[in-house]
């Protein structure tokens, strides 16, 4: 059964099969892991996405089972693209697989709980096995992954109020606080209090080290520039 793109899609009874979305910038990789997924008769790629936009299109009319999603995407950077896939298809599994070497990365999917964490050097073999075992329930990381996550002793980050983030995206466009609080209709004393906020939950000491450390938390796009 295909889509009218061409894309094999799943054909509602078939028992047993796993339903893949390969979410990747580079056509050349999703081809390769596609021809070995599909090599496993109970594995089949239901669609493909080249960034994080196409990506949550595509969650608005496919069925998935486990999505194989990159970091390092354009437009909307994969730990923001696992954000909105989380919140609007709970029940899918999601397991990153990228060449993004990135400890900020990792421990921002790892605080939104994706089911795993593999690098692209990882075999076609540890793949599949990796796919297998987060349909059972489990948590797969690769041991990269789990020797940064073992070895790291610095605190979980307290995630920001939604006001706090007006104000990381208004800092973000280069506005002084005196800009936001006219923006936001409010004294510039409370938006030097939420920038305080922010700097004491991101451990940074100015402006352009809180915006650095946001956008590697994935609190603010990866694809965008700074001021």
């Amino acid at each position: 059964m295909s889509s009218m793109d061409g894309t094999q899609t799943f054909a509602p009874g078939g028992v047993g099969l796993v339903r893949i979305l390969l979410v990747d910038d580079h056509a050349v990789m999703r081809a390769g892991t596609r021809r070995f997924l599909e090599d496993e008769r109970d594995f089949l790629v239901v669609g493909e996405a080249g960034d994080g936009d196409e990506a949550l299109a595509l969650a608005e009319t496919l069925e998935v089972d486990v999505v194989l999603l990159d970091i390092n995407l354009p437009r909307i950077d994969g730990v923001k693209t696992a954000r909105l896939l989380r919140e609007r298809r709970p029940s899918w599994r999601i397991l990153i697989l990228t060449g993004y070497n990135s400890e900020a990365a990792l421990h921002a999917v790892n605080r939104l709980g994706v089911d795993g964490y593999l690098m692209k050097t990882s075999s076609d073999v540890e793949l599949v096995a990796a796919i297998r075992s987060v349909m059972r329930g489990n948590k797969v990381l690769c041991s990269m992954a789990t020797s940064l996550l073992d070895q790291s002793s610095a605190q979980e980050v307290t995630l920001p109020t939604p006001k706090e983030m007006d104000v990381l995206r208004a800092l973000a466009r280069g506005r002084k606080n005196k800009d936001i609080a006219d923006e936001m209709s409010v004294s510039v004393h409370t938006i030097e209090y939420h920038v305080h906020n922010l700097f004491l939950k991101l451990n940074a000491t100015s402006r352009a080290d809180a915006l650095m450390r946001a956008q590697r938390l994935g609190w603010l796009d990866m694809s965008e520039p700074l001021c």
